[in-house]
């Protein structure tokens, strides 16, 4: 019984801390997309504003659905 509790604390701190850390990845991959929509001219060695921006909204979908999947765990 003991060891059953210390390993679901132990699964609780880190699905938490993976939850923070995704949360986190969120919020960085909006502020650089919105940065960049707002100022891509701002960023010298970005040529193909499209593509750029592109890569930028799949760090923000790939940490969405990372988050989506952990919380249906």
């Amino acid at each position: 019984m003991f060891n059953s509790l210390q390993f679901n604390n132990k699964e609780k701190m880190i699905k938490e801390a993976l939850i923070k850390k995704l949360e986190g990845e969120i919020e960085v991959a909006k502020a650089d997309l919105k940065t960049f929509l707002a100022n891509p001219i701002g960023v010298a060695e970005h040529i193909d504003y499209v593509i750029t921006a592109e890569k930028k909204l799949e760090a923000l979908a790939h940490a969405e659905d990372k988050l989506e999947s952990l919380l249906k765990i």
